[in-house]
């Protein structure tokens, strides 16, 4: 049997697993709460607001029905259908390229996750 806790939301008496921090009801506000402060108050806002845009949800179905294998698969021989577009150069780094289709590929989750996290320890380093 998991040991369990009071929920942290102050004022509240249910109990939870102790891997949890939040019971139910309470988790509602806190996700609501961080999706907010994400997209309207924090350094990503911008970021955030662009990939929910008409604009980019457009540009990115069209050139996925286009372009629907994993680049990087398939330069190792691998065919995989690409499920994300990913800009070659992260729209962080150069805003000005965030519809440009030259600086556009189509990568599978594994490979952009891969990109993702190199790109993030790279950023981090400098």
């Amino acid at each position: 049997m998991k040991p369990i806790k009071q929920c942290n939301w102050a004022g509240c008496n249910n109990i939870v697993p102790y891997d949890q921090r939040y019971c139910d009801k309470h988790k509602k506000h806190i996700n609501k709460y961080r999706y907010h402060k994400r997209m309207y108050a924090s350094d990503e806002s911008k970021y955030q607001q662009f990939y929910k845009s008409t604009q980019w949800r457009k540009m990115s179905r069209h050139w996925l029905e286009r372009n629907p294998i994993c680049v990087k698969c398939y330069e190792q021989g691998i065919i995989r259908p690409a499920q994300i577009v990913d800009h070659v150069h992260e729209i962080k780094d150069d805003w000005s390229r965030r519809l440009d289709e030259t600086n556009l590929q189509s990568l599978c989750r594994t490979c952009h996750n891969r990109k993702t996290k190199a790109e993030k320890l790279k950023r981090e380093a400098k």
